[in-house]
């Protein structure tokens, strides 16, 4: 039997926006939800800035490094251990992630869903929780925070570019 909750609000997606819209409402008083498909945190810190900052800047030291003797320091060979550099862009992107999963979940009026949220109504939606449990949500507003791949939604007029 699938299970029905209500909720003040629901977002879609535990974003750089979802997390702090979704703790907001929720420490505001609202019953709130938030979904997130696979990992908390987005886009940034799981895919994007997080890590691509964090392998940037052992290649900064490395490049330094080698760079050295230009500044009067006396270094060795320089070597890149690649797998550490990937263990540490790793363990960086967890302790970000697992910090912002903390949050939510501490959260009072707020519950973190994991699983993919579908709109079935509106006002409604369908979440097929990663666990298997399938529920469906009520909400008065429900706010989208999905995805980094940007696409152009199949609006008349919306191929051309005004200035």
């Amino acid at each position: 039997m699938t299970q029905t909750r209500h909720y003040d609000a629901v977002v879609i997606g535990s974003g750089q926006g979802g997390n702090p819209l979704a703790t907001t409402l929720a420490k505001a008083g609202h019953k709130t939800a938030i979904v997130e498909r696979e990992h908390v945190g987005g886009t940034c810190i799981n895919y994007g800035c997080t890590p691509t900052k964090t392998m940037v800047a052992s290649a900064k030291v490395a490049y330094m490094n080698r760079r050295s003797d230009d500044y009067g320091v006396k270094s060795g060979p320089v070597t890149v251990d690649m797998a550490r550099v990937r263990q540490r862009k790793r363990d960086i992107v967890e302790s970000f992630r697992g910090g912002s999963e903390g949050r939510l979940e501490r959260a009072e009026n707020l519950d973190l869903l994991m699983g993919e949220a579908s709109f079935t109504a509106p006002k409604e939606l369908e979440v097929r929780l990663n666990a298997g449990e399938t529920l469906q949500l009520t909400a008065d507003l429900i706010f989208i925070n999905t995805g980094a791949q940007p696409r152009r939604p199949p609006v008349k007029g919306s191929t051309v570019c005004r200035r």
